[in-house]
C-alpha cells in the first residue's frame, strides 16, 4: 500500500478515535442530554463514509461504537449497532447521491439520525423491557444535526489538507 493511501485509511480512524474519546469525557450534561455526545460521534462516522474515499471501514464504525459502549458504561453493543446503521446509511446515501451539495449531505445526514433515533430508542425500549422517555433520543438527534456543520468543517479541512500534502516527509533545507 502506498503512503498516500496509509494515509487516506489512517486519517478517519484518528478523526473517529478523537469523537469517541470526546464523547467519553464526562461533560456534566443534564439527564435529557445524555444521547448527545454519542449523536455527535456518528457524525465523523456519516461524514467520512459518505464523503471520504476510502471512508470509514465497518470494523471501525463497529469497534468504534464497542468503545463508545465500554467509556460510558451502556450495554455492549448498543452504540456498536447504531454505528453501523450509521455507517451504512452514508454509504447508500453516497451511492444515491454522490456529488450533491453540502445542504444535501446535511438533509441527508438528519434523515439518517431519524431513523437511528427511532432505531435507539426501539433498541433501548427493549433493552430495559418498558418505553423509555423517547426525548433524551430527539434532543440528542437534533443537537447532533444542529451541530453537523460545526463537526464536519474541520474534518473536511483536515481531508482537503492531507490531500494536498506529498506523499513523502519533507523537510524544510533538506535536499
Amino acid at each position: 500500500m502506498s503512503e498516500q493511501g496509509i494515509k487516506a485509511s489512517v486519517l478517519p480512524a484518528l478523526v473517529v478515535l478523537v469523537a469517541v474519546i470526546v464523547c467519553a469525557i464526562p461533560w456534566g450534561l443534564p439527564d435529557g442530554a445524555t444521547f448527545i455526545l454519542p449523536l455527535v460521534t456518528a457524525t465523523p462516522i456519516f461524514y467520512l463514509s459518505a464523503e471520504a474515499e476510502p471512508g470509514v471501514p465497518v470494523w471501525l464504525a463497529f469497534l468504534a461504537g464497542l468503545a463508545t459502549d465500554i467509556l460510558t458504561a451502556g450495554p455492549l453493543g448498543y452504540w456498536a449497532l447504531i454505528f453501523l446503521l450509521t455507517h451504512s446509511l452514508a454509504k447508500a446515501y453516497r451511492q444515491t447521491a454522490s456529488g450533491g451539495s453540502f445542504a444535501g449531505l446535511w438533509l441527508g445526514f438528519a434523515l439518517t439520525l431519524v431513523v437511528v433515533a427511532a432505531l435507539g430508542w426501539a433498541l433501548a425500549s427493549l433493552y430495559f423491557v418498558r418505553l423509555i422517555d423517547w426525548r433524551p433520543m430527539v434532543i440528542g438527534a437534533s443537537a447532533a444535526t444542529l451541530l453537523f456543520p460545526l463537526v464536519v468543517w474541520p474534518i473536511g479541512r483536515l481531508l482537503r489538507w492531507s490531500a494536498a500534502r506529498p506523499a513523502g516527509l519533507s523537510f524544510r533545507g533538506s535536499t
